[in-house]
């Protein structure tokens, strides 16, 4: 009998070494679990954090773009307006060539008019003057 309370007091010592060594373990894999949920809970926060980022880089990329676009039209409009001067600009610029053109037509023939005007007062072509100049001209 002896024989078998020590066995049964050395199964039952083996089997309280055991559980203390599995409640050990469960201490051990229940923390886990707990900083596990910890880990969870953090991802989440910086996952949603980033998405709130990617969010505002999205309007901010809308933003910039729209930007973009509202500068293409106003230069657009710009390059329109600088074209439609340049262009009056051209026109008036050969109505200036045409006017300094028509002026110094206008003078060339006012001296020459000049020229005939003042031989005709010195007396070159009275009818006198005409017949003399023939006269001395060889005759061929």
């Amino acid at each position: 009998m002896f024989n078998n309370n020590t066995s049964a007091d050395t199964k039952i010592a083996v089997l309280e070494e055991r559980l203390s060594t599995y409640e050990l373990m469960l201490r051990k894999i229940d923390e886990a679990i707990q900083i596990m949920g910890t880990t969870s809970q953090n991802i989440s926060k910086m996952l949603a954090v980033h998405e709130e980022r990617i969010e505002q880089c999205h309007k901010a990329d809308d933003y910039i773009a729209r930007v973009i676009e509202e500068l293409k039209i106003e230069n657009r409009e710009q390059h329109e307006s600088v074209e439609l001067r340049m262009d009056k600009m051209e026109v008036e610029v050969k109505e200036i060539g045409k006017i300094k053109w028509m002026t110094v037509g206008c003078g060339i023939i006012l001296t020459i008019l000049a020229g005939a005007f003042s031989s005709l007062a010195s007396g070159m072509w009275t009818p006198k003057a005409v017949s003399a100049h023939h006269q001395e001209m060889p005759h061929k």
